[in-house]
């Protein structure tokens, strides 16, 4: 895509993302997804902060909302970064090596794109556990009008969690010539991960029951 992300249209990113082009692919389009899902969580707190029964948790609603839309912003530029890393990848490999030294400058400029294809879905997925944070945080100041859109926000992001998870290790396993150096990355997502999944479950478990307190028109009229 030639245009920035932001810049061009629903279909348009949608007819990269069937397109038989490497880029747009899995980081870029979770990554996008995740930005509405994040768009999605900032419409909910500022329907919410707009009723009564909130009025006294109006600073922390407002604090999680800015965070909220921060977070869609980083993903719309983690799916840019993610396309950039492809493509250099792509271009690395092209590159004459007829002589030492281009072999040389052609391994370099491999081994750089690759660390790119890996370290950004990680970044991405610290962000969309972030987002499912926001997502814990927001569920005792969600209106039940809109509870199932915090749901919703919630469920996406923890797949696009996942997505970016299953791209960095398969791009660690099929690309980097020496795993070594990203040992300590990984190792250290366990604890994050795990505690982003919790967030999730605390956030839906939230949704589903203030779901299920409803009465329902079938209620009201019997």
């Amino acid at each position: 895509m030639a245009a920035p992300i932001w810049e061009s249209s629903l279909e348009q990113f949608r007819a990269a993302a069937a397109s038989g082009d490497p880029t747009p692919a899995g980081v870029a389009v979770s990554a996008v997804s995740a930005s509405f899902a994040l768009g999605l969580l900032a419409k909910v707190l500022k329907v919410s902060g707009r009723h009564k029964k909130f009025a006294a948790s109006a600073a922390k609603i407002g604090s999680l909302s800015d965070a909220a839309r921060a977070e869609a912003k980083r993903m719309l530029q983690f799916a840019e970064e993610d396309i950039a890393a492809f493509s250099a990848y792509v271009a690395s490999g092209r590159l004459p090596q007829a002589t030492d030294r281009e072999r040389e400058e052609r391994q370099r400029a491999v081994n750089a794109a690759v660390r790119k294809a890996i370290e950004i879905p990680l970044a991405a997925a610290r962000s969309a556990a972030a987002g499912l944070e926001l997502c814990s945080e927001a569920s005792g100041l969600t209106h039940a009008a809109v509870i199932a859109d915090l749901g919703a926000a919630t469920s996406l992001l923890s797949s696009a969690m996942r997505i970016f998870l299953l791209c960095a290790d398969s791009n660690l396993r099929q690309l980097a010539l020496d795993p070594q150096p990203f040992r300590e990355i990984f190792a250290a997502r366990t604890e994050w991960e795990n505690r982003a999944n919790r967030y999730a479950e605390s956030a839906l478990k939230h949704v589903a029951s203030v779901i299920n307190s409803l009465p329902g028109k079938f209620g009201r009229e019997s």
